[in-house]
């Protein structure tokens, strides 16, 4: 089944008969689907068009009819479907004519120039007459006529231009008049049409109508032709319509922008200049090391010579030294001639015949020909004009001794810079006033640097990058030879940035090359020394040597004191050395690099104070050098993402024991940070690591954190399940088993169960007490003191609440004190003193604001409000109450955190 559009919109059944639509609203409904076929057309728009911008009450009714009616008859792959708001037709877009012709015309344009041609003509078949030439909806109908006569247009222009590219636009003449008649100044059109009607015998008609035209442009534009429409008005009066080798007035201007700042090269520019200013100039070739600046003379020289040639500038980027192959002399050849001018259907598809060409289009003219990063002579012959008055600029980091001996080229070797225009360049990039600061050591730094323009982007763009290193502190580091090679190093003058990358790599020491290889199996964003040194199974002094050295040469970079990563196609190139590393040292720096951030992690999770969780587990394993994270919390922070990064290894890897205590510690690390869903994350991780090796004691832990997220994500009787099993494998521990208890009594709490919650919450405490663990004792004593809150009995909540935090004396800052003077605020205000409520509620959100725990803050903000209301009214407390609810939408917690009364604020 088919829709036609174009000319009377009819429904053309499988046998090919024409299926009767005799409501012309019907037939307005079906052209507005069918023109967004697959698309929901609203139905308020079906009945503001088909009923011309004022539908009845009745339209609602009718279009559900029409709707009705067209299902009856339609077929055969085409549905049509209620889609809110309104209808959708479901069809293959071929279906629909007006599809079919947009989606052909669209291929065509991928196509050779004879496929084209069938492909546009098949399309322009598909037009019957004027589309939706039935359909009463004028609006409508003029809004979709004026695109697809504008698009069939456009379509019978690109056939006329394939034809002509074929030699056989004399087959488009009838189409083209019959567009010039109806668009009688469309001047692509006209010319076609010109070329047509010359190819077919017609030369006086075509002549005639390039008069018309250029009456009619002059009548109602008041222009004059194009310069293309008066060109094919040349050829046709010279008797032919094959094009010259260059369309008139074309001048190529392809020197891209000059770069800015070009330091220290007034003299060699002023020579070059001069040198190519005689009409007998010489073929230049710049030479010289990578990154001395060759390409940035050249084009500012070039733009100098800009105006003293009138016929224009070619340029191209040879790519001799990229990652992929060179440019062939032939394509470039090829951009040459169009730029030129040259149609493509001119251009010769030998080599030979393109430089042959070039050298006759370009022969007496004054251009100049800039060929940048050239390989070899090779590649530059063929690009070479035939005539002197062309002034040619050629740069490499080759010699090209061949282009000299051959071809009478003059090599112009561009040198370092002189000592003050090094200084110049390295304030262009660390700041003037910073290095003009000290002046003398920039010289210094500066004949460190050889002054060689790449060596002295290096160092500016060091200082640039660290600000907190000073001119005198790079002078000392260069200043010892034995590593001043290393922190130079330059890219490589090899072919692209993956020879580049190799031929570094390749004048690596052996160490750090070793190191390099080693990285791949690193992971993260970033790595310092102490990392370095695990994976290499050294000391951090020459771990820190070997990356200096790799940053120096830009395989690594230094994103901040002490820490390096490497770009995207570095990691490429590291991964494909990596294999070069024995299978088993890989392996083995695997293992030191989980153990490092292992053994660091448990170091730093040791130092946070009343932690909850401290399981004490004493198993060892031999690492490398590690740092004493003294703010546990900014080592966390600092190493998060490679910490996830180690802990995907070690379980990619199957060692299962060092992913439990690796998860148990980020978990210990998001618990301080409230990340309710990192911390059930990584649990998840760890608890299957815990049960794969069937470790009691790790699976409890994770239950009952696990347990504690759900808690405070609103999900009690979830976390009630956690726990009760966390409780079942924590039996044989005592410790674990009072930690578990606690939590458990949080469950019971949470769910209403008191009586179950004190009990839990009693053994905690005679547990801890026990044990001797005073921040169980002061979490359980917490608990129950909330117990007793939820009962009413609030002295009894207030004296355990005070208990819980005279034992937090040698905890001042820790998750428990805050938990027991968030109580004790709530204890106090019950009993109907407020100002001392608010007293400890500020000293608790004194100790959440220096660790962090965003959702104690969340509790502490909510209380503060309640106390602010209850002294100045609700003006004062809104601020609290509305971040106490921005920070529990940031940790999806429950409506626990709205703006309300607690239990304890009702009974006073």
């Amino acid at each position: 089944m088919r829709i036609r559009l174009f000319g009377p919109v009819e429904l053309i059944g499988p046998g090919g008969q024409v299926v009767a639509l005799s409501a012309a609203k019907r037939r307005t409904v079906l052209a507005v689907l069918a023109l967004e076929v697959n698309k929901v057309v609203s139905a308020d728009r079906l009945m503001d068009i088909a009923w011309d911008g004022h539908p009845p009450p009745s339209a609602r009714a009718a279009l559900q009819g029409h709707i009705a009616q067209l299902r009856k008859v339609l077929g055969n792959g085409v549905r049509l479907v209620t889609r809110a708001p309104g209808y959708q037709l479901v069809a293959d877009r071929s279906t629909v004519d007006v599809s079919r012709f947009d989606d052909l015309v669209a291929a065509a344009r991928t196509m050779p120039a004879a496929e084209r041609v069938e492909v546009l003509r098949s399309a322009l078949a598909l037009w019957r007459g004027p589309v939706l030439a039935d359909v009463p909806a004028a609006p409508l109908r003029e809004q979709v006529m004026a695109r697809l006569d504008e698009t069939r247009l456009v379509a019978l222009q690109e056939l006329g231009e394939s034809l002509s590219q074929l030699g056989r636009v004399g087959e488009a003449v009838e189409d083209l008049q019959d567009a010039v008649d109806r668009w009688p100044i469309r001047e692509p059109l006209v010319e076609l049409l010109m070329r047509g009607l010359f190819e077919t015998g017609r030369q006086t008609e075509a002549l005639r109508l390039f008069h018309r035209t250029k009456a009619a442009l002059a009548d109602e534009l008041g222009v004059d032709p194009s310069s293309g429409l008066r060109h094919t008005y040349q050829l046709l009066l010279a008797g032919t319509t094959v094009p010259d080798a260059v369309q008139p007035g074309v001048v190529p201007a392809q020197l891209p922008r000059r770069s800015q700042g070009l330091v220290g090269r007034d003299k060699q520019l002023a020579e070059l200049t001069a040198s190519l200013h005689p009409h007998d100039a010489p073929i230049r070739v710049l030479t010289g090391p990578p990154g001395v600046g060759k390409t940035a003379l050249a084009l500012h020289c070039g733009h100098r010579l800009a105006a003293d040639m009138p016929d224009g500038q070619l340029f191209v980027d040879l790519k001799g030294f990229d990652e992929g192959d060179p440019v062939e002399p032939g394509s470039a050849l090829a951009g040459f001639l169009r730029a030129l001018g040259v149609p493509d259907v001119r251009i010769p598809a030998e080599p030979a015949e393109r430089a042959a060409l070039y050298r006759s289009m370009v022969a007496g003219k004054r251009m100049l020909v800039v060929l940048d990063n050239a390989h070899s002579a090779e590649q530059v012959r063929q690009l070479l004009p035939g005539s002197s008055s062309c002034a040619v600029m050629v740069t490499s980091r080759h010699r090209l001794d061949d282009l000299i001996i051959t071809e009478g080229a003059v090599p112009f070797p561009v040198d370092v810079l002189s000592l003050d225009d090094s200084v110049t360049a390295l304030g262009l990039l660390a700041g003037r006033t910073r290095v003009w600061a000290d002046k003398q050591a920039a010289k210094r730094l500066a004949e460190l640097c050889d002054r060689l323009p790449l060596a002295l982007r290096i160092v500016g763009g060091r200082l640039a990058a660290s600000p907190q290193w000073t001119v005198r502190d790079l002078v000392a580091e260069l200043s010892d030879e034995r590593r001043r090679l290393r922190a130079l190093s330059p890219p490589s003058a090899g072919s692209g940035v993956d020879a580049a990358l190799r031929l570094t790599y390749r004048r690596l020491s052996p160490s750090a090359a070793r190191l390099f290889r080693l990285l791949d199996g690193h992971g993260g964003p970033d790595i310092d020394k102490y990392c370095a040194a695990a994976l290499m199974g050294t000391g951090t002094d020459e771990a820190w040597s070997n990356l200096d050295m790799l940053a120096a040469v830009h395989l690594l970079q230094e994103t901040k004191p002490g820490r390096y990563s490497s770009r995207a196609l570095t990691r490429l190139f590291m991964a494909r050395v990596a294999g070069q590393e024995p299978d088993e040292q890989r392996e083995a720096a695997t293992v030191r690099l989980v153990d490092y951030y292992l053994q660091t992690a448990e170091q730093a999770c040791a130092l946070f104070a009343g932690h909850l969780w401290s399981p004490h587990l004493a198993v060892e394993y031999p690492a490398a050098e590690t740092p004493v994270p003294q703010d546990a919390v900014h080592w966390f922070t600092t190493e998060l993402a490679n910490l996830h990064s180690v802990l995907n290894l070690a379980e990619a890897q199957g060692y299962r024991e060092r992913t439990w205590r690796l998860a148990l510690c980020l978990a210990r690390y998001y618990y301080r940070r409230s990340d309710l869903n990192q911390q059930a994350a990584v649990c998840a991780k760890g608890l299957a690591a815990a049960q794969a090796v069937g470790h009691d004691k790790a699976q409890a832990l994770f239950l009952m954190t696990l347990g504690t997220v759900l808690v405070k994500a609103g999900q009690a009787a979830d976390a009630l399940a956690y726990c009760t099993a966390a409780a079942r494998l924590s039996r044989h521990d005592r410790h674990t088993e009072g930690v578990v208890l606690a939590s458990l009594g949080s469950c019971y709490l949470s769910l209403g169960r008191l009586d179950e919650a004190a009990a839990a919450l009693r053994s905690a405490v005679d547990i801890a007490r026990e044990t001797g663990d005073v921040v169980l004792e002061t979490y359980a004593l917490t608990g129950n003191a909330n117990v007793l809150l939820e009962l009413g009995l609030f002295r009894d909540a207030l004296r355990l609440a005070r208990q819980a935090t005279d034992l937090c004396a040698v905890h001042k800052v820790s998750n428990v004190h805050a938990l027991a003077l968030h109580t004790a605020g709530r204890a106090m205000y019950a009993l109907g003193r407020p100002h001392s409520a608010l007293m400890l509620f500020h000293q608790g959100q004194a100790i959440i604001n220096d660790i962090g725990d965003r959702y104690l803050d969340a509790l502490y903000h909510r209380e503060i409000g309640n106390v602010m209301a209850h002294l100045s009214g609700e003006q004062a407390a809104r601020p609290h109450w509305a971040q106490a609810e921005r920070l529990g939408n940031e940790l999806r917690l429950p409506a626990i955190l709205r703006l309300g009364e607690t239990p304890a604020t009702q009974a006073s």
